[in-house]
């Protein structure tokens, strides 16, 4: 049986990545090999001899096929790692960022403060991961997530289970479902303008669901709808956390004082852009 090396197969995909534009073609090429020849990629540094056969070969060449074409990278693996913690994901959910992981630090900070159990809502959960997140990494959590789509619920049932965690997903439109009132409310709504949707990556704006992405004209719909049910829905002294856009913490913190909230900070990311709004009550 014919015998092909690896080393080989990565070099051949990374160039054909770079030809087609993509981003991080080194780093995609490698991952895929990973992914489909169940190997490490330092270990083929040691031993550059590693073959495989022609069938994996042909599966590796057809996923780099797909990421030539801007198919995300967790699309063709299903999966992407968030908080350390594994999570299933489609074209129905947003492919969860290293950037929401400031928004859920922030929250499981806050959670872990309260000598009491805290019940969270985690509004347009998507794939689930704020939601699991934060019902595995703090044990007096409670916790709630809601998403208009049905098919994201899905994923997020299914993330729920293979994580051994307890969410409760509710399908709902905002608060249309929600029957309750919490602690904490944690959202990352949709908020690009919807001009500039068609500016973003491929890989985004041809793959990911619009339904997540689409802020309408301004962007700050989503924010201003769930500020003004807050009143209704958070506790008194509760606490309301928000991923925003670079450009969004001056916006997004007049509409929360706009509601009656005066304790409102904006935190910055790891590139110093404005990622959270922090709110209490």
């Amino acid at each position: 049986m014919e015998k092909i090396l690896i080393k080989d197969l990565i070099a051949k995909a990374s160039e054909k990545l770079k030809k087609a534009e993509v981003t991080d073609y080194v780093i995609d090429s490698r991952l895929l090999a990973e992914y489909v020849f169940h190997i490490d990629y330092y270990k083929l540094l040691v031993h550059p001899d590693m073959e495989t056969d022609v069938k994996n070969a042909q599966i590796y060449n057809q996923l780099i096929e797909k990421r030539a074409a801007h198919i995300p990278l967790q699309h063709l693996t299903g999966n992407q790692e968030f908080m350390g913690i594994n999570f299933k994901v489609n074209e129905n959910v947003l492919i969860p960022r290293q950037d929401t992981e400031i928004l859920v630090e922030e929250v499981i900070k806050y959670i872990n403060s309260q000598e009491r159990k805290v019940k969270v809502l985690d509004m347009c959960t998507g794939s689930g991961c704020i939601a699991i997140s934060i019902d595995k990494l703090c044990d007096n959590a409670q916790v709630v997530g809601a998403d208009i789509s049905k098919k994201a619920l899905e994923i997020a049932e299914i993330n729920n289970k293979e994580n051994s965690a307890g969410v409760d997903f509710i399908e709902s439109d905002l608060f249309e479902n929600i029957k309750e009132c919490f602690d904490v409310i944690v959202s990352n709504p949709p908020y690009i303008e919807s001009e500039k949707i068609e500016k973003l990556m491929p890989e985004v704006r041809d793959f990911e669901p619009r339904i997540a992405l689409d802020g309408t004209k301004d962007g700050l719909e989503f924010y201003r709808n769930i500020c003004n049910n807050l009143s209704r829905y958070l506790k008194e002294q509760g606490a309301v956390f928000f991923e925003i856009g670079y450009n969004q913490g001056r916006p997004v913190s007049k509409i929360l004082n706009e509601q009656g909230f005066e304790k409102v900070k904006v935190i910055k990311d790891y590139s110093q852009n404005d990622r959270v709004v922090f709110a209490l009550r």
